[in-house]
């Protein structure tokens, strides 16, 4: 048994690309996420294609939510927190001859608390299409990852890394960074999100996409990066990993409040997760590490 077992698993990996796989990823072009939309809505073909040929004229309310639905889709709009600008940026080609688009995209969209959230929606876009580009990329974008699928990522990492029943209990207190187990998890993390690639190291560009910081595409930060992969040359890859996102780009994460949700919701037993010595700042790591 144990040698036709081998066999199979050697014949299904022989088979296998061995290239980057896509992971708990999920990327959509601006083209294929309004077909989505408007067969959720049942919109035929033929209006579709009207509304696209009038887009200059006023739009109905029925293209509007359209739009609407489109930037959800793509992870860029949602109700409470509005536009994501730096997620909408992936879908447009600036003009080299457009200098000032910044100041009149912000001015743009400050004007827009008037609009019902459809509305809004939609003129947040047009702000974009008409100061940014008129060009909308047809390449597929990374879609971010919202709250609740950020969650279920460090459910699944927690689950697959099978923990004992001890750890998952300091995890869910709060005490998680310097516990021995840390670094693996969040090596599974980070690959299955899309954030690290065990081929090429970060993914600078999906980082930024979830999470909008714009320190983490800047030079800085690439050769912090550097710094740390030349003085961990030695170590093995998680441990250059873990190097990294300590000293570089774990403050921007939150990556330890899902960790902490996750653990609460394997252990099951709310009062084995409290803690009161556990103090955070606001970057989510634990001030103070003793959790009794």
């Amino acid at each position: 048994m144990k040698r036709s077992g081998t066999i199979f698993i050697l014949a299904m990996y022989s088979s296998l690309v061995l290239a980057d796989p896509p992971h708990y990823t999920t990327q959509k072009s601006f083209q294929t996420a309004f077909q989505e939309c408007a067969e959720y809505f049942r919109v035929p073909n033929c209006t579709v294609r009207r509304y696209i040929e009038e887009s200059n004229s006023q739009p109905k309310d029925e293209a509007k939510n359209l739009i609407r639905c489109t930037l959800i889709n793509l992870g860029i709009w949602d109700d409470e927190i509005r536009v994501r600008e730096y997620v909408l940026r992936n879908y447009f080609v600036p003009s080299p001859n457009n200098t000032c688009y910044e100041r009149r995209i912000r001015e743009c969209l400050a004007n827009l608390d008037y609009y019902c959230d459809y509305s809004r929606a939609y003129e947040s876009f047009g702000c974009f299409h008409r100061h940014y580009s008129e060009l909308i990329v047809t390449d597929e974008k990374l879609i971010p990852n919202e709250k609740l699928e950020l969650q279920q990522l460090a459910l699944t990492g927690l689950t697959m890394v099978n923990l004992p029943y001890e750890v998952l209990v300091q995890y869910c207190k709060g005490d998680i960074e310097g516990e021995e187990h840390f670094p693996e998890l969040l090596f599974l993390i980070l690959v299955r999100g899309g954030y690290y690639s065990a081929q090429s190291g970060w993914k600078l560009a999906n980082w930024y996409t979830q999470l909008g910081y714009e320190a983490l595409l800047d030079r800085y930060t690439r050769q912090c990066i550097d710094r740390v992969a030349k003085e961990k040359c030695d170590a093995d890859e998680v441990a250059r990993m873990f190097a990294t996102w300590q000293t570089c780009l774990g403050r921007y994460s939150p990556i330890l409040q899902y960790i902490r949700k996750a653990a609460k919701t394997l252990v099951g037993d709310p009062d084995g997760c409290i803690c009161t010595n556990a103090v955070y700042n606001g970057n989510y790591k634990m001030v103070k590490d003793s959790c009794q």
